[in-house]
């Protein structure tokens, strides 16, 4: 019966048949996989199992827990495969060890607040805040909500406006 029940939430293994599908369609010549939190766990799981890339976003991480996986996950195939995202303070990437590639990105979330490095969003302002938008619009709330710096405007348009600021 425990069997059974583990079976019923083994996502890995639709996602990883799924992406071992779409490798073999001559429609696509590039398959790779994202997700945050536990998509992003299952996508790095999924990457190193497909051998794919695969990227996550605060991923809990599979490095020791691979081996518990059918099929198991190496080590060698998530140092080779898989990116995490890492916010600091972030809880949810520390639950195993991290494999060879992960980048940690600032979290200015208040300290006392442990779960706020775990927001997707506050994670993309920081990466667009860190990296830049590449002429893209920034997001409103990463201002709004978490104190990043107004963007820049071209000059035709004004921010507070644009995110209906009054």
């Amino acid at each position: 019966l425990e069997a059974e029940s583990l079976e019923k939430v083994s996502f890995y293994k639709l996602t990883t048949k799924f992406a071992e599908f779409m490798k073999k369609d001559t429609n696509f010549t590039s398959v790779q996989v994202t997700g945050h939190s536990l998509g992003g766990g299952l996508s790095m799981i999924t990457g190193a199992q497909a051998k794919i890339p695969a990227v996550g976003l605060s991923g809990p991480n599979a490095l020791m827990s691979g081996r518990s996986f059918d099929p198991k996950v190496t080590a060698e195939d998530m140092n080779k495969y898989t990116f995490n995202i890492v916010p600091r303070r972030d809880i949810v990437p520390m639950l195993d060890d991290l494999a060879d590639q992960f980048q940690y990105i600032r979290c200015e979330s208040d300290s006392y607040d442990f779960v706020g490095c775990h927001f997707a969003k506050r994670s993309v302002c920081e990466i667009m805040y860190t990296c830049g938008t590449g002429n893209r619009p920034a997001i409103c709330d990463c201002h709004l909500d978490y104190g990043y710096p107004k963007p820049l405007t071209d000059g035709d348009e004004d921010f507070d406006e644009l995110c209906g600021v009054n």
